[in-house]
């Protein structure tokens, strides 16, 4: 697994510290598997057998995904060849593919199955250099928050007539079908299939008979083991590592997210107290830190106590024309793209 070994290297030449964003063997094999990974966009520079750059694409492949999106997943080069354009060169090559595919829009980041949702805040100046050179129009800063389960909550009581239940799987599933097509019904249904649980809230019903109630909000909860890796636990090593110096104490970690209401239930109150019941469910099973990923709601979070701790950049580019692009990966572009997808 030569692209895990890269990628930690190229963010151990990055950080003086420790590497925020250890990439292990068993999340990249994950990705491989994925309904959503496509080999041939999956492209590599290599020094004879040395593999020193690497860049990872993806296409739709799902009826949700809009057709003209293409996204970079992920961008590495090792620390010993950078500076030499050829990571320029190879995105070149990566943007070239996408438009050759139907894309006219690029996403870095923010893909399905994602590793990040956007850029990190500590990428090196060279990123933030090629994504510029790319036309990137940057969009707003997204969060992994961290909540210490250790003290008590701050109270946030259901209103009376609702309830949390934790043993209604396909209500949930049935209910993110129905609210949220899409997105977040390919995934919880993914999970669920993996081993996480899905806290639903229903107005009325009662905590022992299922299906007494239709569900109005859900909430995905990973506490580690399942057999597809939580996104707000991608990077658990470094938190478990960074809470543990932090607390001088053991650490374990639970994920939540994604969790939406259906629109008629907002404004009750009942979405953080949602929150709030799944954050007592991990703690009872032992978790003592909970990450919350991929976020702006930090306000919302925060009642609870939430920090930040880890801050990504939402970044998308019109494609270039293609001939650009190749140029571009010829190292024959000097000049900024002109910003108009070929059809």
């Amino acid at each position: 697994m030569r692209v895990p070994d890269l990628w930690n290297a190229a963010w151990a030449g990055v950080t003086a510290s420790t590497n925020p964003y250890p990439l292990t063997t068993a999340v990249w094999r994950e990705r491989l598997a994925s309904r959503h990974h496509d080999s041939s966009l999956l492209l590599g520079a290599f020094d004879g057998d040395e593999l020193v750059a690497v860049a990872h694409g993806k296409t739709p492949v799902s009826p949700w995904q809009a057709e003209a999106v293409g996204w970079v997943s992920l961008l590495a080069v090792d620390p010993d060849h950078q500076g030499r354009g050829i990571g320029t060169r190879l995105s070149a090559h990566l943007l070239t593919a996408l438009a050759e595919r139907g894309s006219t829009l690029v996403r870095f980041g923010a893909d399905a199955d994602h590793l990040l949702p956007g850029p990190p805040q500590e990428s090196g100046p060279g990123v933030w250099r090629l994504l510029r050179r790319f036309g990137v129009r940057f969009g707003p800063a997204e969060h992994d928050l961290h909540v210490d389960l250790r003290p008590e909550l701050p109270p946030t009581p259901l209103a009376p007539g609702w309830s949390l239940r934790d043993d209604d799987l396909q209500g949930a599933i049935a209910f993110v079908n129905k609210t949220f097509p899409g997105r977040w019904a390919e995934e919880l249904t993914d999970y669920v299939a993996a081993g996480a649980i899905a806290i639903t809230l229903v107005r009325g019903g009662t905590s022992d008979s299922v299906g007494s109630a239709e569900a109005q909000g859900f909430c995905a909860v990973f506490l580690g083991g399942e057999r597809a890796t939580s996104p707000g636990l991608i990077w658990g090593a470094v938190f478990h590592q960074e809470l543990e110096e932090k607390t001088a104490g053991s650490v374990k970690l639970a994920g939540i997210g994604p969790l939406g209401l259906h629109p008629a239930a907002r404004g009750a109150g009942v979405g953080l107290a949602m929150v709030r019941g799944a954050a007592d469910y991990v703690r009872r099973r032992g978790a003592t830190d909970l990450i919350i990923n991929w976020t702006t709601l930090t306000g919302f979070y925060g009642r609870l106590g939430a920090r930040i701790m880890r801050t990504y950049q939402r970044a998308e580019a019109p494609l270039a024309s293609r001939d650009w692009l190749q140029a571009m990966a010829a190292g024959e572009a000097p000049q900024p793209p002109l910003l108009v997808a070929e059809s």
